[in-house]
């Protein structure tokens, strides 16, 4: 049973996860006491699943120095590396049947609760690289099958430590014979005979990959030895989507909710940078959870947002511009960074490091750029609003005159398509200004074209075949054999450029319509060069 100082320790290494590390605690019970056959730990991701469970299991079973040439009580296999049945049952056998990993300095429960980056989620701070112990470690055995799985099991169970030790010190004299040990039967006062042993697997989603009978098999685990074994299962989908044709067992499900605003803020109170004032940094963690909890739900994608954005709110404090306490100037001032690094940022468009140089380097006023941000007077904080779409947005050749014909359809009244795209036109598409006018009065608008402009109503539905016709026209040069155009249209669908206006089960007369911005297909027309304003009726 958990030691009152060791559950102490755990509750403050992972703030918000009290209640699920009391229940564990009190699933695994006392080293001899009969555990459940299955444990599923389930939750969204970034919410410390694997951290507390590797946390857990290191504290509570955890070797003293004498005891330290004892074989290992749980093995933790990521089913990512693990991806077919013989590496689980391999990684496990070797796991639970050398010694548990060292380390150059072992990692302490207060050093996880001292508030390092990796505290609450992924990995345990103070863990350094983590190597095998050098002392006569056992070979690797071959497991090709549940059967031999099971037979290890009970052999790796009902092993003493005594036969352990002596297997190992004899390991150099039976050169001639490696990878063959012969077990023996113990007696049945072996004190560490009928201790749980723990089988984790992270990510275990990935099973349902495998055969089909893997996962009803590693949930009757203990009912076929007939050993104490618990299996815990880690994984972000629920226990619905396991569940096969062939029915097993229920495992036991944990859920991991998602953090509230005060155990996230406690979280990122951890990642204080040395040096710095806690209330400022509290502020500023505050701040940054209001204006991105709506769009970001993953406590990691929150911390990165943090470590690189601190930095430049701190900076007019530390160049003496804004005092500590004057938090409307900061906020005013770090508002342009929010809008950028949720534009570009957080959607992937650009990477971190290239996201901070670019910033960085506009902030000092070296990065020269048409779309600078001004802050407030006097400041001489500048900003990139836009990146150059054609590095940004790399789209193939046919793919772009797609989204050209497709803006053009949306924007253009299919009268004039006759007029705009018919290759017998000796004028090349283009219409005069008179003609412009005249139309525009003949439909009811105004000189200056604004009654219904069709740029402030939004983009028109228009059928998947005007478009091709577009698409054929615009272009210059004949369409390869191998480009299948219908397969990019379903793309620009899927990436939202397109959107579909008919029912999905409507397979016949489809209608899309444009959902790009003017500049941004301006941008793309110029990287092709395509005079786009060339073709476009009533359009400024």
């Amino acid at each position: 049973m958990a030691t009152s100082p060791q559950q102490q320790q755990l509750h403050g290494a992972f703030p918000g996860r009290v209640k699920q590390i009391d229940q564990i605690l009190g699933f695994m019970g006392k080293p001899l006491a009969p555990t459940p056959p299955s444990l599923l730990i389930n939750g969204n991701s970034s919410l410390g699943k694997t951290a507390v469970i590797k946390a857990t299991l290191s504290a509570m079973l955890g070797q003293s120095e004498p005891e330290r040439r004892r074989p290992s009580r749980y093995a933790f296999l990521d089913c990512v590396e693990c991806h077919t049945p013989r590496l689980i049952f391999e990684h496990a056998i070797y796991q639970l049947r050398n010694p548990p990993p060292t380390q150059e300095k072992g990692p302490t429960l207060s050093s996880i609760g001292a508030g390092k980056k990796e505290a609450a989620e992924g990995t345990l701070t103070g863990f350094r690289k983590r190597k095998r112990v050098t002392h006569s470690p056992l070979e690797w055995n071959k497991c090709d099958n549940v059967n031999e799985f099971i037979e290890w099991c009970r052999k790796i169970c009902d092993t003493q430590d005594d036969e352990t030790d002596n297997t190992s010190s004899s390991g150099n004299q039976s050169s001639q014979s490696p990878g063959h040990h012969h077990y023996q039967r113990p007696s049945t006062s072996s004190k560490h005979q009928n201790e749980t042993r723990y089988l984790v697997l992270d990510r275990a989603e990935r099973l349902r990959d495998t055969a089909p009978t893997l996962i009803p098999v590693l949930m009757r685990l203990q009912e076929l030895t007939g050993r104490n074994i618990c299996v815990i299962l880690i994984t972000t989908i629920v226990w619905e989507k396991f569940r096969s044709k062939t029915g097993g067992y229920e495992p036991i499900v944990l859920n991991f909710p998602q953090y509230t605003k005060a155990e996230t803020v406690a979280i990122l109170r951890k990642d204080l940078p040395e040096d710095e004032d806690l209330d400022m940094f509290m502020r500023f963690v505050d701040l940054v959870y209001d204006v991105f909890q709506r769009n970001c739900k993953d406590l990691n994608e929150i911390r990165h947002l943090v470590a690189l954005l601190f930095p430049l709110y701190i900076k007019p404090v530390k160049e003496g511009k804004i005092q500590k306490h004057e938090g409307l100037k900061l906020h005013r001032h770090i508002q342009a960074y929010f809008v950028e690094a949720m534009d570009k940022l957080y959607l992937r468009e650009i990477s971190s490091t290239e996201w901070s140089d670019r910033t960085l380097s506009a902030a000092s006023g070296s990065l020269i750029s048409s779309g600078h941000i001004s802050g407030a007077p006097g400041s001489d904080r500048t900003l990139i609003t836009a990146l150059d779409v054609q590095n940004t947005f790399d789209l193939p050749y046919y793919t772009k005159f797609l989204l050209i014909a497709s803006f053009l359809a949306s924007y253009n009244p299919p009268r004039l398509d006759m007029r705009y795209f018919a290759k017998v036109s000796n004028q090349g598409g283009k219409m005069t200004k008179r003609s412009k006018i005249a139309a525009a009065k003949k439909h009811g608008h105004d000189n200056m074209g604004s009654k219904l402009r069709q740029q402030l109503l939004g983009p028109k539905p228009f059928p998947i075949e005007r478009m091709l016709a577009i698409f054929y026209s615009i272009l210059d040069e004949e369409v390869e054999e191998n480009v299948n155009v219908h397969t990019q249209i379903a793309s620009l669908v899927s990436l939202r450029m397109l959107q579909r206006v008919t029912p999905m089960d409507k397979l016949d007369s489809i209608k899309c319509k444009c959902n790009v911005s003017y500049e941004t297909i301006k941008s793309l027309a110029k990287s092709t060069k395509f005079e786009i304003d060339k073709y476009l009726y009533d359009f400024s």
